[in-house]
């Protein structure tokens, strides 16, 4: 329970600050400015690491485990804070930035003990302390920079930290490790909120303050995974779980210091600078990248508990059928497709809008009141967490209907709390009360007819078209991987169904706000009187 409320306040906390630090970005110098090597033509506003960095602290700070290596990993994530700030205001000296990442590294192994102490074989062997602390070192600063490195694209960076996590949460919960498994989750849900925004074409970006604060993380996590002395897995595995942004980071420093140029000097050398090249779009190359990684994570499934040298192998087969075809291209000239590249999305095509569009539309939101009404009735007694929370959403909600009343459409803040309510109406649906109609009957009707109803929206719409984005993509990547990975606690727990059920009732959300349109305020209306239900629900 505080590992899913931790995960929803990290992901509202970002989506809440990322629009109010917009607001300040120009005054404060917090732009990225267009350049050569770069992709995007207007300035972009470097915020989103602040609030991620804000959504994750303060669910850590309330929810998480606080023991030392915590405590040394917030030490990191505050030092990493501040000199990604200074960075993103005024491009800091490499020297600069090296020595904060340094500092950050120095804090977990020192104070938190994190160290890649032991290697695996045929069983766990201890590693000369020679050996451990500089490779524990190389690593984590190879992490931080990594993510760094890859952030080039659109919701790239952010999307594979956050199939990173989403592994190592995973594991982590499979094989009880349950302090990394939640600070994963945790971090997941202010990515979630960040990627809404980060998506093609972003919004914001993330800055250094946020891509160095996820490698060093992401990293740290995996090695505090793999070296718990009671827990057999391999502990090469980080090497497959940070797979595509090491191996694009180990590429470009190679080439850079074989032309006699500084590894650390920027280029166009990225894997996703050469997909681009080869012709791809924006959002093609984005999702090749996420889905080699979550290639790597399966690989990383099946191999948790294989030795080091079976890891590695895998690792450089995997690194060699990336990296030579994109040499071979480069070196033949071959492009996949001539000239500019139109489309940045996935476009499902439209048919004629007519009164199936209309009845489709009003199925959906029918279909999500009966929801609501089945929740209020049959679902769970919310706990005394949960009550909070409804009140704190319906009065957001409230607030936002007096002080928005005259806007046409819905703002963030109402999407945020209308997906919160579907993930806490999800829950409580999932224990309903005893004696009575069990859940898996209302949902066999239910969610194929949302499906129904959201497909049928998506196919008739033509003045607002659905268009499928990497961020689309990722979800469903995560969706139809999960659940079907053997022997994993969320196959075991139909974890994945749930997920897929979510994930429908968000699109079915996103369905409905586009066919209210200025009617918006009706739906944050019955919305704040469900969550206002709920928090009375004790007393039904």
């Amino acid at each position: 329970m505080q590992t899913l409320l931790g995960f929803t306040l990290a992901m509202v906390i970002t989506m809440v600050l990322i629009p109010l630090l917009m607001r300040f970005a120009v005054p404060l110098g917090f732009l990225d400015l267009p350049e050569p090597r770069k992709v995007h033509a207007t300035p972009v506003p470097r915020v989103g690491g602040i609030a991620m960095v804000a959504g994750i602290m303060t669910s850590l700070l309330l929810w998480g485990d606080s023991s030392q290596p915590m405590q040394a990993l917030w030490a990191g994530i505050g030092v990493l804070l501040c000199f990604g700030v200074w960075d993103d205001r005024r491009v800091l000296a490499a020297g600069t930035k090296f020595a904060g990442q340094a500092l950050a590294v120095a804090v977990v192994m020192s104070w938190g003990g994190i160290c890649v102490a032991t290697v695996t074989g045929a069983e766990r062997m201890p590693l000369p302390q020679f050996l451990a602390v500089p490779l524990t070192f190389l690593f984590l600063l190879g992490g931080t920079n990594a993510f760094n490195l890859a952030d080039g694209l659109d919701g790239l960076a952010g999307g594979m930290a956050m199939l990173c996590l989403c592994g190592t949460s995973l594991l982590a919960f499979t094989v009880g490790n349950g302090m990394v498994g939640s600070v994963a989750a945790v971090m997941v849900g202010a990515l979630i909120g960040f990627l809404r925004f980060n998506t093609h074409p972003a919004r914001v970006f993330m800055g250094d303050s946020g891509s160095q604060v996820l490698g060093f993380t992401a990293a740290a996590l995996a090695i505090l995974l793999t070296q718990d002395p009671l827990i057999p897995l391999s502990t090469a595995l980080p090497l497959l779980l940070l797979g595509m942004p090491i191996i694009d980071t180990l590429m470009v420093m190679t080439e850079r210091i074989v032309a006699g140029q500084s590894p650390f000097r920027a280029d166009r050398r990225h894997i996703h600078h050469r997909l681009l090249a080869l012709g791809f779009a924006h959002w093609e190359a984005v999702s090749i990248l996420y889905l080699a990684q979550g290639a790597l994570f399966i690989a990383a499934w099946y191999l948790r508990y294989a030795s080091d040298l079976d890891v590695l192998a895998m690792f450089l087969v995997f690194a060699v059928l990336v990296l030579v075809p994109l040499r071979l291209a480069q070196i033949l000239g071959l492009r996949i497709r001539r000239g500019a590249v139109a489309m940045d999305t996935m476009a499902l095509r439209h048919g004629p809008q007519a009164l199936p569009h209309t009845a489709a539309g009003a199925l959906v939101g029918g279909t999500l009141a009966v929801f609501a009404g089945w929740v209020l009735l049959y679902g769970a007694v919310p706990s005394r967490d949960l009550r909070l929370l409804a009140v704190v959403l319906s009065s957001v909600l409230l607030a936002s209907l007096v002080l928005r009343w005259q806007s046409s459409d819905a703002g963030w803040a109402e999407k945020v709390v209308l997906y919160c309510s579907a993930a806490l109406a999800m829950f409580l649906s999932k224990q309903a009360l005893p004696n009575t109609t069990h859940p898996s009957m209302f949902e066999c009707v239910m969610y194929p007819l949302l499906a129904l109803a959201v497909l049928v929206y998506i196919r008739t719409s033509k003045d607002r078209p659905f268009r499928i984005t990497p961020l689309d993509i990722l979800v469903l990547l995560v969706v139809l991987t999960v659940p079907n990975l053997p022997n994993s606690i969320a196959s075991a727990r139909s974890l994945g169904v749930t997920v897929a059920e979510l994930v429908l009732l968000f699109y079915g959300l996103e369905a409905l706000s586009f066919a209210a349109g200025q009617r918006w305020r009706w739906i944050s209306a019955v919305a704040a009187v469900f969550l206002f239900g709920l928090a009375l629900r004790a007393e039904f």
